[in-house]
């Protein structure tokens, strides 16, 4: 009976873990057993916004490190596969108004890349031609984001928040954007590319 019962049990719980939407990221990978070292140079922008390419780049490398999956290299001779990023355009655009004013709080901030991971001698992994991200952030006067590292830091304190002017802030916010643009990009290229569907 109680062999029973435990059997049931367990029939539950499993039902009850593969139903519930739960996903693991990192236990292993969809490329072939012998990619094992990726080589990430920095992106090529053709977009007008400069130091992207840095920013993403280094959002590549920090994912793809994470789970130990892969190994990123310095070097492209050391490498199995290299992925090849290029930034097609980042977009704005205003999200929300005012109904009275017509004044925007919100804008939306688009990047849309192109990205290729290749075998060194150029056999094709894996291909996502247009992978666009996006991320809404606010631009009303007087909005303040106070979760950047210089306010959490404590380098900027509630006092300095009067002394910048309204472009001041909306650049911070839209530096914060682009961002968390990367990290989202980073996050689902390395999904696509390698992280296996359960």
């Amino acid at each position: 009976m109680v062999q029973k019962i435990s059997s049931f049990l367990c029939c539950i719980l499993v039902l009850c873990l593969t139903g519930c939407g739960y996903a693991f990221t990192g236990g292993g990978s969809i490329l072939p057993s012998d990619v094992k070292r990726i080589y990430i140079p920095l992106a090529e922008n053709n977009s007008t916004e400069a130091g992207f390419s840095l920013i993403l780049t280094e959002a590549l490398r920090d994912r793809f490190e994470q789970f130990g999956v892969v190994t990123v290299v310095d070097q492209e001779a050391e490498a199995d596969a290299i992925l090849n990023t290029r930034i097609l355009k980042v977009q704005r655009g205003t999200q929300s108004v005012t109904s009275k004013t017509d004044t925007a709080l919100q804008q939306n901030t688009t990047v849309t890349m192109a990205l290729e991971l290749k075998r060194r001698e150029g056999t094709m992994l894996w291909r996502n031609p247009r992978l666009s991200v996006s991320r809404a952030f606010g631009s009303a006067t007087g909005a303040v984001v106070t979760t950047s590292a210089d306010f959490a830091g404590g380098s900027l304190g509630g006092a300095d928040l009067g002394g910048l002017n309204e472009r001041e802030v909306a650049r911070g916010q839209e530096q914060e954007a682009l961002n968390s643009l990367a990290e989202q990009a980073a996050r689902t290229v390395y999904d696509q590319a390698v992280a296996p569907d359960f």
